[in-house]
């Protein structure tokens, strides 16, 4: 049963509002006490079990708090049936009339037992109850589960509320809805699974829709994948059940009575942040604080300001990829048993004019058409609707004429090279946001050259799905277009061949690479049949830049690239803003020549019988004309250009660009290898993959970004001898079906480059040099052979130098002994002097 009060000397703030703040725990503890201090002191003692406070509201502009309160009790035969009226005058007498509980003071009107409130004849219930019921497949029963009060079984309790409460937020109940509360946890299967009984609550207020549980379980059942998934937990899907826990009292006229309705409108200079769209956020706070002021004295200035009682912000929304902010309030008034009925329409148009035409509210600018008082907007609408049904459109006058309506269509297709994570799946954290935003980019200008352009809105992603093994992901999302004269009918068949033709053949959007199959609009998809694409109608241009010089000729150099770039960018800019723009497909440039640059470049357009070699020149002749000569955007002054027609058959594009990968291995000396590493499911494997794939998108600031699509590290292994761990990678690159081939020696210098000679990766990871091989390709590895016949030379030098010294020396040893030995020999012979000259007589013979 429920209970409910509101507590006049408790000032309400914002952290009551969050049942984990310190705050509200702290009250809702005292409130329990409080309230299992009285309960267990009325007639129904025996059978109580305990009350849990469900939610604290802000009633009078905040300067009470109203609780609701869920309290339980064993039914069972020995026990008389619950009356209500008897425990509420119980209670009365306990809290002096209902005026006093504990330090708090009540107000006396608003004291309700399961809605009984002092008259004997019961009320309309203010707050209803339904059960919910699941059944978990991935988490075990414990014992400790069983014990309200254990540990396990608040932590697990407080998991089903973070997971539970969002989606009841969201389903058709979430402006009424209260908070549930776990009542137990079941064992099922033999322990192996586990039941959730929960017990939920809500206002049940006239103005809200009708509680429905067969809606509500298929919302429900929408929002948990066919009732398979609850976060991180699985469902048994047969295990959900939605019941009503119905009153058993019939309405009375008396007493108090509070009626809702809901206020939406958007602010136009308020751009939309994360902190928004997380209620107990600063920003979130205080930007509550500046609406409630605007709002509030606005509706006391209007016809209903003497039962007005105040406004909520439920929620915070982003409108228009986030340059705008929706808000969307809860009001309530009635203070008495008599309450005027609620006139929509007069509220409207008394806020209309107190806000400018619906353009001011204080220090912020709204849209005009954004204003909703309970979903009610502008009656003209609704009746040029039905006008419209009758009378045909030709004979519709201006001032009947209904505005275009708004009509959706699904978009689907998978990028090849995003790998999925899962911060895609959570639509506040910041990779969901900024992927949106990119593919926003990208969508919006291929449906604005489109067949639908005149009537596009725009697409919003609804959600991004793991592709194969979490290396591709899948983009779900909805596209609007105003169904209008301009658009006869919209032809998906049509948009889906535009396209096609708009991304290659299904295989490229902007820098991401398409799953060639996977496009749907509307769910229809078509698989092409041919090889190649229609052929495109190609025409080479030339000219010579006369106040520029190109002073190195090299493809490489950073003076040759930045030239390429700049040139390239400023003709597709100009084909796109010019007459040709529907057709015009891209520029790319072939090459450029030295001294004045000469410029050779091929431009490609869709078959069309007005293109042609003549219209294309003219085209560039308009778009490079101005009063001192032909120029190319600001920069460049042309002259001498001349246009030539390309056969267009031999110029036909594949469907699928091509896609090179290039098989990276390299060793990481400050990563000491371990076990860990080789485990793909250890979070030491985890945390090192994530980093060097992070580290290696270095190669989106090179010279290939236009081309590199992304790395994955695909194993560790250890290095022999050494402390050290090699990693093996794959590297992704998407070339355009007319760029030349990529080398892997390109890919080899290029990261050698980036990564200063191959010595750091990042700001984490030392390299040990020279380890880097790309494909099999290390100049290392190419110059192997050489290397070692370099090194047996040296070695034979050596030898040489060696066996020569020792040569010299045993000559030298080998002329002092013939020295020697001539020298002893002169001592046996007599030399005279004759009148020939010097001779030697014969020997002395003694």
């Amino acid at each position: 049963f429920t209970v409910n009060f509101t507590i006049t000397n408790l000032q309400y703030s914002s952290s009551l509002r969050n049942p984990y703040s310190a705050k509200f725990s702290a009250t809702a503890r005292v409130l329990t006490a409080l309230l299992d201090h009285v309960l267990k002191n009325s007639s129904i003692s025996p059978a109580y079990t305990g009350c849990t406070v469900v939610v604290l509201r802000s009633v009078k502009n905040r300067e009470g708090t109203a609780m609701d309160a869920v309290c339980t009790y064993r039914a069972n035969a020995t026990t008389t049936e619950f009356d209500r009226i008897k425990v509420y005058h119980e209670l009365s007498k306990m809290t002096a009339s209902c005026t006093e509980l504990g330090p708090y003071s009540l107000d006396a009107a608003s004291f309700y037992v399961s809605a009984v409130d002092q008259s004997t004849q019961p009320l309309s219930p203010a707050v209803r109850n339904f059960t919910l019921n699941f059944t978990i497949t991935n988490l075990q029963f414990t014992a400790d589960l069983a014990m309200p009060n254990s540990k396990k079984f608040k932590s697990t309790e407080k998991v089903m509320y973070h997971y539970v409460d969002p989606l009841l937020q969201k389903s058709s109940i979430g402006p009424a809805y209260i908070g549930c509360k776990v009542m137990a946890f079941r064992s099922k299967k033999d322990r192996d699974n586990t039941g959730v009984d929960a017990i939920c609550s809500y206002r049940d207020e006239p103005s809200d829709p009708k509680f429905s549980r067969v809606t509500i379980y298929h919302e429900l059942s929408n929002m948990t994948s066919g009732i398979t998934k609850l976060g991180h937990y699985s469902l048994n899907s047969q295990s959900l059940y939605v019941n009503v826990v119905k009153p058993t009292t019939t309405p009375s006229p008396g007493g108090p009575v509070i009626e809702q309705f809901i206020l939406n409108f958007t602010i136009i200079n308020l751009r939309f942040t994360t902190d928004l769209g997380t209620p107990n956020s600063a920003k979130f706070n205080s930007t509550e604080k500046i609406m409630q002021h605007y709002i509030d004295s606005l509706l006391q200035k209007s016809s209903i300001g003497p039962y007005f009682t105040g406004c909520k912000v439920i929620a915070f929304r982003s409108v228009r990829n986030r340059d705008n902010t929706a808000v969307d309030t809860i009001c309530n008034y009635g203070n008495g048993s008599q309450v005027p009925k609620f006139d929509q329409a007069k509220v409207y148009q008394e806020l209309k004019s107190m806000t400018n035409g619906i353009t001011k509210l204080g220090i912020y600018n709204l849209d005009n058409k954004s204003l909703y008082i309970h979903g009610y907007n502008k009656p003209l609408e609704n009746s040029c609707k039905c006008f419209a049904k009758l009378i045909p459109r030709k004979d519709l006058s201006i001032t009947t004429a209904p505005r275009p309506t708004s009509k959706h269509f699904t978009l689907n297709f998978t990028l090849t090279n995003l790998q999925y994570t899962a911060d895609l799946d959570a639509p506040t954290s910041h990779k969901f946001i900024s992927t949106v935003k990119v593919i926003n980019h990208y969508i919006d200008p291929l449906f604005k050259r489109s067949s639908i352009s005149s009537a596009y809105t725009g697409c919003k992603v609804i959600r991004f799905r793991s592709g194969r093994d979490r290396n591709d992901t899948g983009i779900d999302a909805v596209c609007s277009y105003k169904n209008n004269v301009s658009l006869t009918r919209f032809d998906r068949e049509k948009l889906y061949n535009e396209l096609s033709t708009m991304t290659n053949g299904v295989t490229k959007l902007g820098h991401y690479s398409l799953e060639k199959n996977s496009l749907y609009i509307n769910a229809i998809t078509r698989k092409p049949v041919l090889t190649e694409a229609p052929a495109k109608l190609g025409y080479r241009l030339s000219f010579r830049i006369v106040n520029e010089n190109l002073t190195n000729p090299d493809s490489q150099s950073p003076e040759y690239k930045a030239a390429v770039e700049s040139i390239s960018n400023k003709m597709n800019q100009l084909y796109y803003q010019s007459n040709l723009q529907d057709q015009f497909l891209n520029c790319s440039i072939i090459r450029l020549r030295t001294g004045s640059i000469v410029v050779d470049c091929k431009c490609f357009f869709q078959p069309d019988p007005s293109i042609n070699r003549a219209v294309v020149e003219r085209a560039f002749q308009d778009g490079t004309s101005n009063a001192t000569g032909l120029w190319l955007g600001s920069s460049y002054q042309l002259q001498e250009f001349s246009v030539d027609t390309i056969e267009a058959a031999t110029y036909k594009t594949p469907l699928k660009s091509g896609r090179e990968n290039f098989r990276l291995s390299f060793r990481i000396s400050n990563l000491p290898y371990s076990p860990e590493l080789q485990d793909s499911r250890s979070q030491v494997y985890q945390v090192n993959k994530e980093k060097i794939e992070k580290e290696l998108d270095v190669f989106r600031t090179s010279s290939l970004k236009d081309y590199f699509a992304g790395c994955t590290a695909e194993s560790f292994g250890p290095v022999p001898g050494k402390t050290y761990t090699s990693v093996a990678s794959i590297c992704k690159f998407t070339l355009d079906p007319f760029s030349k081939t990529l080398q892997k020696q390109e890919v080899y210098e290029e990261l050698k480059r980036l990564t200063h000679g191959f010595t750091k990766l990042g700001p984490s990871y030392e390299l040990e040099d020279q380890s880097l091989i790309v494909e099999g390709y290390s100049p290392l590895k190419t110059n192997e052979q050489e290397s070692e016949r370099s090194e047996l030379q040296f070695w034979a030098i050596i030898l040489i130098c060696i066996f020569s010294l020792l040569g010299f020396v045993l000559l030298i040893l080998l002329c002092f002994l013939i020295i020697f030995c001539l020298r002893r020999k002169s001592h046996l012979y007599q030399v005279q002097q004759g009148m020939c000259g010097v001779y030697f007589p014969h020997l002395n013979t003694r």
